[in-house]
């Protein structure tokens, strides 16, 4: 069996819908392609990066020749962690560990890469590295002393150093206590007013009798007369000297005609 004697089965795919035959096959008329213009004409077909004649997105962004490879730049490392180095079984205790033997045990793929050991997980064997490249702080401590505990949770090498925010000051709130008067002034001040009331019912109670003042007499009294002034008569406007006549001119006679000798 070959792939050009390969036979496609019967409805793997639907038939293609054909075009243009009458308006009740809902594709009549324009047949889909819209009215007119370039897209509508048989054959038609457009170029990668065709924008309708302006200048496309390739031609107007800037040719940068070359770029700089970050991975160039900085070393990589594989990783290894102890944690799954000490669930291993294939590794026995007081194992010599090297790049070589991680790659027989898959944990590496590449003996001239650099190789990592990172302190992830719990670690209580006594293993022996050689060839290693480098290793992180909570591994160094780990390899140094085996059975301590990992207080860091998931990828040690990670460090994320949290800022902590100081403390804002806590307001005390300041009660002022109100200090009642003590009792024993409170009852002398009461034993000071009944005292008082006393004094005040022994006094003795003075009357005082209303003594009516005598009226005034007429006699002996001297009469004044009241002289009224009379109201003098305001002296009125004199009346305004009467305008003299015009003197009447007389009037001119016409002479008489001369008669005619």
């Amino acid at each position: 069996m070959k792939i050009h004697q390969l036979i496609k089965s019967k409805g793997l795919r639907d038939k293609a819908r054909r075009l243009g035959r009458g308006n009740a096959t809902g594709s009549g008329n324009y047949s889909g392609r819209g009215l007119k213009g370039q897209k509508a004409r048989s054959g038609h077909g457009h170029r990668a990066f065709f924008e309708g004649g302006q200048t496309s997105i390739v031609q107007r962004l800037p040719k940068a020749r070359g770029f700089t490879r970050y991975f160039k730049l900085v070393d990589s490392y594989e990783v290894v962690n102890l944690g799954k180095l000490n669930l291993d079984k294939r590794v026995a205790d007081t194992m010599e560990i090297s790049k070589a033997s991680l790659k027989q045990l898959w944990y590496i793929k590449n003996e001239k890469g650099l190789v990592k050991i990172l302190g992830d997980g719990e670690y209580t064997k006594h293993l022996t590295f050689t060839d290693i490249d480098a290793f992180s702080t909570s591994a160094k401590t780990k390899i140094d002393k085996p059975g301590t505990a990992s207080k860091t949770a998931g990828k040690p090498y990670a460090k994320i150093d949290k800022t902590v925010k100081a403390k804002k000051p806590v307001r005390k709130m300041v009660v002022t206590e109100v200090k009642k008067p003590a009792v024993k002034k409170i009852e002398a001040s009461k034993a000071e007013a009944k005292k008082v009331e006393v004094k005040k019912a022994e006094a003795p109670k003075v009357e005082v009798k209303k003594v009516e003042a005598p009226k005034p007499t007429t006699a002996g009294k001297v009469e004044v007369k009241k002289t009224v002034a009379k109201p003098v008569a305001k002296p009125t406007a004199k009346a305004a000297p009467a305008k003299k006549a015009a003197p009447v001119k007389p009037v001119a006679k016409k002479p008489a005609p001369k008669k005619a000798k």
